[in-house]
């Protein structure tokens, strides 16, 4: 506003002189210098009168009235436009053939046209595009079947990077040109997961039993339902095709839940006793179990020389919490195989404007880093504070370090300044599980919470897959 402002005062100013100049038949023996007031009067005239078309046309129209923001290829092309105009004008006010100079730029236009016509229909998209306010930088789009973040956005093209760190240089007259399906970027996403199931098991107890085997999983959203029906019976393959319907809270985990539903609910339907079909043609090994025999010796090697009764198995599946069915209330439970974690409590998702209140999520059991990458990546943390002797510290120190948490601690004691010692201590927490771990002979006690569940006694979480029996003991 300032511009157009002294803009305006120095056209008056102009105007004001030449009023003068005119009137009172100054400069008489100077002709020349009157016509140069008369054209500069003219030139900033047409100048003031661009800016405040412009600010009009971006400020009042478009933002106010129409509620657009303007980018700045549509901000280029008001002022060019409207430069172009206020020109025409102001070179007819100086006697030239405005016809003439329009009729030369069209066959210049159509000649330089034909040239780049791939070239300018990409420009023209782009423009197009530019005003579409729900396709910005960092929006994420499914082009080709694959999820796409828009990292930047010219004239000719919109480069996006996929999901698997492959930069895509998408044209924009193929944007404009199809059917582009714009992710939400602060709510959940919905996706459908299928599985086959045996026709003989109702399919009600299938939706109870896969309607609460998610409820623990924090990339889902859990205020939302979750969907289980039939859809479709498959007597070729004795089989009945259930839909799983879920919603992710980010779009981004979404490929990953693919994989991770169906695991999640063969471990559920497996401790039901639901097994999914098999080809006839082809034997497939059942689960592998221990032998009453063997776990009644366990048993008794942990807690003495009682006789124990109604062992059962359950397998659970990676960060599962540990949830029995209400029939194994008053037993307790012992860890065969796997590793668990305490603190598992379940997040309950509050509702902010639509969105979790977590900023980050955690990572899923399948994208755990390694022993070998955590290890890397304290390495490379440490090298910021003591230089390359890092990795050889971290070579030495694993073999005598009793664990993680252990190595972290005496890693930090090679850091002499104390400020960057607590702050690599809190860079690498993150990277290590401070949580209690429960491994194979833990034993717990089961009891049932507030929720209905029955649970152990502190709650469980499973660390990788697991089988876990519970029993009694006879007179219990």
């Amino acid at each position: 506003m300032r511009l157009i402002s002294t803009l305006i005062l120095i056209s008056c100013f102009g105007w004001l002189a030449f009023w003068i100049v005119e009137t009172f038949n100054l400069f008489a023996a100077a002709p020349v210098f009157k016509q140069w007031i008369f054209a500069a009067g003219l030139v900033v005239t047409a100048i003031t009168a661009v800016a405040v078309l412009a600010a009009f046309i971006l400020k009042i129209f478009l933002t106010e009235i129409m509620q657009f923001s303007p980018s700045g290829l549509v901000r280029a092309i008001v002022y060019s436009g409207l430069t172009f105009a206020v020109s025409l004008l102001l070179l007819s006010q100086f006697g030239i053939d405005v016809g003439a100079i329009l009729t030369t730029s069209a066959i210049l236009g159509a000649v330089v046209g034909l040239a780049m016509q791939s070239t300018l229909g990409s420009i023209i998209s782009g423009i197009a595009m530019s005003a579409e306010p729900l396709l910005k930088i960092g929006s994420a789009i499914r082009f080709e079947g694959k999820t796409v973040y828009i990292e930047q956005k010219t004239w000719r093209h919109v480069v996006g990077r996929r999901l698997d760190n492959i930069r895509v240089i998408i044209p924009n007259s193929m944007l404009a040109g199809m059917a582009v399906l714009v992710l939400p970027e602060d709510g959940p996403t919905r996706f459908d997961v299928f599985i086959h199931l045996p026709p003989n098991v109702p399919p009600q107890r299938v939706t109870d039993l896969l309607a609460q085997a998610f409820s623990d999983m924090e990339h889902l959203d859990s205020t939302r339902s979750v969907m289980v029906a039939p859809i479709e019976t498959q007597p070729e393959a004795d089989a009945i095709l259930y839909r799983i319907r879920l919603w992710a809270r980010a779009y981004s985990q979404v490929t990953i839940l693919h994989g991770e539903i169906p695991r999640r609910a063969w471990y559920v339907l497996n401790r039901a006793g639901i097994q999914q079909p098999r080809n006839k043609f082809f034997h497939s090994r059942p689960a592998p179990r221990w032998s009453n025999d063997d776990l009644v010796a366990l048993i008794t090697s942990k807690l003495g020389t009682n006789v124990y009764k109604d062992i059962k198995q359950y397998l659970f599946a990676p960060s599962e919490l540990l949830q029995f069915p209400a029939e194994e209330t008053g037993k307790k439970m012992m860890i065969v195989e796997g590793e668990s974690i305490t603190n598992a409590d379940i997040y309950l998702n509050p509702l902010e404007h639509g969105r979790s209140a977590r900023p980050h999520l955690p990572t899923m059991g399948v994208q755990e880093l390694s022993t070998i990458a955590t290890f890397r990546k304290i390495a490379d943390r440490l090298a910021k504070d003591v230089g390359p002797v890092a990795e050889i510290l971290v070579r030495d120190l694993i073999k005598t370090s009793k664990d993680e948490k252990d190595l972290v601690q005496r890693l930090a004691l090679h850091i002499e300044d104390d400020k960057q010692r607590a702050s690599f201590v809190s860079s690498v927490k993150c990277l290590i599980n401070s949580n209690d771990r429960r491994g194979p002979g833990s034993i717990a006690s089961l009891a049932i919470d507030a929720a209905d569940r029955l649970m152990p006694n502190p709650e469980l979480r499973a660390l990788t897959g697991m089988i876990v029996i519970t029993f009694s003991m006879e007179g219990s």
